[in-house]
C-alpha cells in the first residue's frame, strides 16, 4: 500500500508529535510503501536520515500533484494533527482530490482541546475545519477516551490506533529506599497539564507528603512562561520541600529521571495520548492518572497505578492511596505489561489492516 504522510511540524524538542510522528511513520515503513511530507522550511536535522521524509525545501511548491509517483495519486493520505495544517494549501487539495484520507487530530477534537483558543478555533471551524473533518475517510483517535471526548460530530467514522513505544532495554529494579519520589514529564502548561490542580491537591494533604516523605519533580520547558506563576503557588501554600521544578529532559537524561523516580504523575485535564505516560509505563513507573490522561481506564485495568478525576479531589485521593500502598513492586510490574500492548510495531499492523479496510469501504 502507498501511503502518503502530511504534516506541518516544526520539530521543537518539548512537542509530543516531534517523537511519536516519526517512530509512527518509520514502524509503518516496514510494511507499506511510505512517503512523509513535512510542510516546512528548517525541519528536524534528525528526520532527513529518513529516506522517505521529504519537506519544502525539497518540494517547494506544497502540493500533492506536485509529488512523485505513486504519491501524487497514493492509496491512501495520513494527516498528522489538526489546526497547525488549516493555512496550508494542502488542505484544501485534499478536500477535492479523489483518495481517502485519515486525519490524527492527536487531541485537538476533544471538547478539552476545543475549549482552548476557544473563538479563533470556532472561526476556523466555520470557515473550513468542519467541512475538512467532515470529508475525511476517518478520523484516528489514539485512544477511546479521545473518541468519546470529541463526539462524533466531526465526523461519524473513525478508527483507534494509539501511540507507541519501543520498549526500553532496563526497567526499575528497586525503589527508593527514603521516601517516594514522584515525577511528572511534559510542557509547563498550568491548565492543559493540570498543574494547577497538581498543586492545589498537594496543598490539602501537605502534612501527609511530609510524613511520607514524598516529594514531586516537574520536568518540563516553559515555552508559555508560565512556570513563575507556578513557582508563586507552591511557595504561597508552603510546599517548596515538596514540589521540584526541573527543566525539560531528554534521551538520556529523561531515562535517568524515570529510572531515579518511583511514581509517574500525569494530572492532564485532556490529552491525546501522552508519550511520556507509555515510556514512564515501560520503565516500570506506576502512575497517577487522571480521566484527562486519556488512559485512567487502562491503569487501573491492569493495576498499574492509581486512577484519578480532573479535579482537586480526585487527584488529592489518588496521592494518598499511592503514599499508603504496600503494592508499589506489583503495580511497577504491571506497568511494565500494560506498556508492552504500545509496541510500534504491533500498532503499524493494526493502522495498516485498519487502512485497507477504509480502501475497501471507499471503492
Amino acid at each position: 500500500m502507498n501511503i502518503l504522510y502530511l504534516s506541518h511540524l516544526s520539530g521543537a524538542s518539548y512537542a509530543g508529535p516531534t517523537y511519536s510522528v516519526p517512530k509512527q511513520i518509520e514502524a509503518q515503513s516496514k510494511l507499506d510503501n511510505v512517503f512523509w511530507y513535512n510542510s516546512v522550511k528548517n525541519s528536524n536535522k534528525e528526520w532527513k536520515k529518513y529516506s522517505y521524509y521529504h519537506d519544502l525545501e525539497e518540494y517547494p511548491k506544497e502540493s500533492i500533484a506536485e509529488l512523485p509517483e505513486p504519491f501524487n495519486q497514493p492509496d491512501i493520505i495520513v494527516v498528522e494533527l489538526f489546526y497547525n495544517m488549516m493555512k496550508s494549501p494542502l488542505i484544501r487539495e485534499l478536500i477535492k482530490i479523489d483518495v481517502p484520507y485519515i486525519i490524527i487530530p492527536r487531541g485537538e477534537l476533544t471538547v478539552q482541546g476545543q475549549s482552548r483558543k476557544r473563538l479563533k478555533k470556532k472561526i476556523a471551524n466555520i470557515l473550513i475545519c468542519k467541512k475538512y473533518a467532515n470529508r475525511a475517510a476517518a478520523i484516528q483517535y489514539l485512544t477511546e477516551q479521545e473518541c468519546r471526548d470529541s463526539g462524533n460530530s466531526w465526523n461519524k467514522k473513525y478508527i483507534i490506533v494509539p501511540n507507541g513505544i519501543t520498549s526500553p532495554p532496563i526497567t526499575k529494579t528497586e525503589h527508593s529506599k527514603e521516601g517516594i519520589k514522584c515525577v511528572s514529564i511534559g510542557r509547563i502548561e498550568p491548565y492543559q497539564k493540570g498543574l494547577d490542580i497538581l498543586i492545589e491537591a498537594c496543598a490539602e494533604i501537605k502534612e501527609q507528603l511530609i510524613s511520607a516523605r514524598c516529594t514531586i519533580t516537574i520536568c518540563g520547558p516553559d515555552k508559555e512562561g508560565k512556570l513563575k506563576s507556578l513557582k508563586s503557588l507552591v511557595s504561597n501554600h508552603g510546599l517548596e520541600q515538596i514540589i521540584k521544578f526541573h527543566e525539560a529532559v531528554f534521551g538520556k537524561e529523561k531515562q535517568e529521571m524515570l529510572l531515579n523516580n518511583d511514581v509517574f504523575i500525569i494530572p492532564s485535564r485532556f490529552e491525546g495520548h501522552p508519550m511520556a505516560l507509555i515510556e514512564a509505563l515501560s520503565y516500570g513507573l506506576p502512575v497517577i492518572a487522571t480521566t484527562g490522561s486519556n488512559m485512567r481506564e487502562e491503569i487501573e485495568e491492569y493495576n498499574a497505578g492509581w486512577g484519578s478525576d480532573n479535579s482537586v479531589e480526585g487527584i488529592r485521593n489518588a496521592i494518598l492511596k499511592m503514599i499508603n500502598s504496600d503494592e508499589y513492586l506489583q503495580r511497577s510490574n504491571n506497568a511494565v505489561i500494560l506498556s508492552r500492548k504500545y509496541e510500534w510495531d504491533s500498532l503499524a499492523i493494526r493502522a495498516h489492516d485498519a487502512f485497507e479496510q477504509i480502501r475497501k469501504e471507499q471503492k
